[in-house]
């Protein structure tokens, strides 16, 4: 029971969190759109389309990777009988300006083409078969220009420019500078030097990015939007339609998926749906096909690492010396971003007292990178994680055991130098994976196993990998959330906090809000994704609980305060006698003087109670110097670790994931039963990026396997025979809704590194590059 008299903040995040007991947080719950789901219900962007009566939008994507438009002709297009319109960046009437990082990407092309599938105008017809036929009639003129592909070359290159403004391919480049790696490698008895490669991830969401716009006769515009961040596609829009915010409404309904990928290209479909609406003052519908949203929204970044390690004999670390490459694609989009998470996370969760890091964004003329779960660091953690094995290997050390021995603990320093005081579970969490899974037994039963077998051979692998909360270095993050209680007892909650899937708002929101009211669950419910809400916030970086719900708790611990006061007057009792559990309010020790939740909220509105609240956190963040990248990088970091079980087919390079065993410091776990979904979800993702997905460019820049016949995702089939439940250690993260940190991305971040290394101590050989495709693997036992 907890009783408050206070609104800062501050005291009733804190107050909350140190609650003896929990009515509702940490047990499992259903989520409030699980049968609606389950049964076909739900209404998702394309069941919002309506044939005949909304104008069907059509995209004219470049056939060019890189080239000059030296004229676009759709006269032919415009005559075909149900055209409306073909719209290019002419006819933007605000700024033709989505870039999100660094303002260097146009909504439709201009001047020239930078990627094979940018798109260079829109066909807007009422009859969907016109609106095909009319973008086959437009014709554009290209001068072709040198292609750039490989970043390595790019980043040399100064005859060849992707943005000929900026005098050189670079877009971004990060420093990290700690100690003295001079000294740190001279005092090391060992130093371990690779170059790692990463590629390029395709979200490969269910629902391919849509969006709805429904102009009104007073010019303003709402749309229906696949958007992970109502307020960034409203800010969007008015920009590129050249309108107040105020008159731009979103709607974000239930969504496909998005993993990061939505973030990204979410604002901008609404923003081109948009425009033809309010050009033509007519509702208009935008749909990408498969193809299509393979060829234009950005993907996981591919990566060249060049990694340097000191240590000492007894395995401790001294140095680590790293430069980081992100082929960041024709525009920049949040490639800066993604790389300042690589490079302050380049240590790994590990203590290094001198470290060097550069990191760069350097443009090509493919595909743009973007947001993806994880968001820049399972390929950093990938090489973190390698290079540990292989120092244990030539230490004759096992991997768990140096671990152990540069784990960060409270007190420790990272990289940037920031000592992390508290909400560092990571060294308990993987001594508690080690001993719950029998790492040592395990390990012994696979040398056993490969001692017999010569065809299938066995490994174990163990990844264990950081991730910041919140947004990087000093940047402002918030939590908002309004609340109202109606005459029934029944909860509203506005949050602009989105569903992708991951539960956050029909789960641990609505967990939260009941625990803190003492309302039944049943009445408590979710109103997100509306740009009508308070900005809460985009729904990534693990923070849709983490951060996003900090503003709900606040809100409703407010509301609960207020109601304390009233109950106590109600029952002639002190206010730390006050209980209201499970929609009972009485006195605690009294007999006999009791009400239901509903008749106290009826009397409350009697007396003039002001049932309403807004929660509002503004998370407090240190200075960050980005010269040297040293200071206050993000306020918690999550933990995770992941043992997995591989089995080696040699004849045919093919890897299977037999088990795996997963682990977490995340602070409280709100919901289990949620969090085992998302660390399911991630493995099987993981297991699609490490063994078998692999974008395919051609010669000219386009991708040659833009559908899910060629681009190859895992099915249930590929998923391990095994994956454990969880191993926790509950950290607490002391601004986070009842200590809760991230968790939608945690599962995945390791997974790279774990199934490398069980692979690489299956076969023998080191594991530099993914992904471990049948091919690449058998060329590694035969050739390698």
């Amino acid at each position: 029971m907890v009783t408050m008299s206070i609104e800062d903040p501050y005291e009733l995040i804190s107050k909350w969190l140190q609650a003896r007991e929990y009515i509702v947080v940490g047990k499992s719950i259903a989520r409030s759109d699980s049968l609606e789901k389950a049964f076909g219900k739900a209404r998702f962007l394309e069941d919002y389309f309506e044939p005949g009566r909304m104008l069907f939008i059509k995209q004219v994507l470049s056939c060019e990777a890189h080239a000059l438009i030296e004229g676009i002709d759709y006269s032919s297009a415009a005559k075909i009988p149900s055209v409306v319109g073909v719209f290019t960046y002419r006819d933007i009437p605000g700024e033709n300006q989505v870039g999100y990082a660094l303002p260097d990407q146009p909504l439709l092309a201009e001047g020239k083409v930078r990627y094979h599938g940018e798109t260079v105008a829109l066909v807007a017809a009422w009859d969907i078969d016109d609106a095909f036929k009319a973008v086959e009639e437009v014709r554009v003129k290209y001068k072709p220009l040198p292609i750039l592909l490989d970043p390595l070359d790019a980043l040399e290159r100064k005859d060849v420019l992707v943005h000929e403004e900026l005098g050189s391919n670079i877009a971004f480049h990060t420093k990290l500078r700690r100690g003295d790696i001079e000294k740190g490698f001279s005092g090391s008895d060992l130093v371990v030097e690779n170059t790692y490669r990463t590629h390029h991830q395709e979200h490969a969401y269910l629902e391919p990015e849509a969006a709805l716009a429904l102009p009104d006769i007073e010019g303003r515009v709402t749309v229906v939007s696949c958007a992970q961040y109502p307020h960034l596609a409203q800010r969007i829009v008015s920009r590129v339609l050249g309108i107040p915010a105020s008159k731009i409404r979103i709607i974000s309904p239930y969504i496909g998926g998005a993993f990061g990928g939505k973030d990204d290209e979410g604002p901008l479909v609404a923003a081109k749906a948009a425009l033809v609406a309010y050009l033509t003052g007519k509702p208009a519908f935008l749909m990408y096909s498969r193809e299509e949203s393979i060829r234009i929204h950005p993907k996981r970044e591919a990566t060249v690492i060049e990694y340097k390690t000191g240590v000492s004999s007894d395995g401790l670390l001294k140095a680590i010396k790293v430069r980081i490459i992100h082929d960041t694609g024709a525009y920049t989009n949040r490639g800066p971003f993604i790389l300042w998470r690589a490079t302050v996370h380049a240590s790994g969760p590990y203590y290094v007292p001198n470290a060097w890091v550069d990191g760069y964004c350097v443009y090509t003329n493919k595909v743009p990178q973007g947001s993806f779960r994880g968001f820049g660091n399972p390929s950093i953690q990938f090489a973190v994680e390698r290079q540990l094995d292989e120092i244990a290997r030539r230490l004759g050390m096992d991997p768990v055991e140096l671990r152990l021995k540069n784990l960060l603990r409270p007190g420790m320093e990272t990289i940037t130098g920031q000592r992390l005081e508290d909400s560092v579970g990571v060294a308990d969490m993987v001594d508690k994976l080690a001993k719950t899974m029998g790492w040592s037994r395990v390990r012994s039963e696979v040398e056993e196993w490969n001692r017999r077998s010569r065809r299938f051979r066995r490994g174990l692998g163990i990844g264990v990998a950081w991730h910041g909360i919140s947004t990087s270095r000093g940047v402002p993050d918030w939590s908002n959330a309004y609340i109202k209680i109606d005459r029934d007892g029944s909860v509203t909650v506005y949050t602009g906090i989105v569903e992708i899937g991951q539960g956050s708002p029909t789960s641990s929101h609505r967990q939260i809000v009941a625990e803190v009211l003492g309302a039944p669950l049943e009445l408590i419910n979710i109103v997100f994704g509306v740009s009508d809400a308070p900005d809460t916030g985009a729904t990534h970086a693990s923070r849709g609980t983490s951060i996003g719900a900090i503003g709900v708790l606040v809100a409703a611990a407010k509301l609960r305060e207020r109601l304390n006061r009233f109950a106590a007057d109600l029952l002639g009792t002190t206010l730390d006698k006050v209980v209201i559990r499970d929609g009972r309010v009485y006195a605690e020790g009294v007999r006999g003087r009791e009400l239901s939740w509903r008749e106290l909220i009826a009397k409350a509105y009697e007396k003039g109670i002001d049932l309403s609240a807004t929660g509002y956190f503004f998370l407090p963040k240190g200075s960050f110097d980005n010269e040297v990248g040293q200071g206050h990088a993000y306020p918690a970091y999550s933990f995770v670790a992941l043992a997995v079980l591989v089995e080696v087919d040699t004849w045919t390079g093919r890897v299977r994931v037999v088990k795996a065993w997963p682990g977490l410091a995340a602070g409280r776990i709100i919901n289990p039963q949620q969090v085992e979904g998302q660390v399911e979800g991630a493995i099987l993702q993981g297991i699609g990026y490490v063994l078998m997905e692999e974008l395919r460019f051609s010669s000219k820049g386009e991708i040659v396997n833009a559908n899910l016949s060629d681009y190859v995702i895992p099915t249930t089939m590929d998923s391990p025979v095994s994956i454990e439940k969880p191993v926790y250690v509950e950290d607490l993260f002391k601004y986070g809704p009842f200590g809760a940190k991230g968790v939608g991305e945690m599962a995945f971040i390791p997974l790279p590194a774990a199934i490398a290394n069980a692979v690489s101590h299956a076969i023998g050989k080191p594991v530099l590059e993914l992904p471990l495709t049948p091919e690449n693997v058998y060329r590694l036992v035969w050739e390698g």
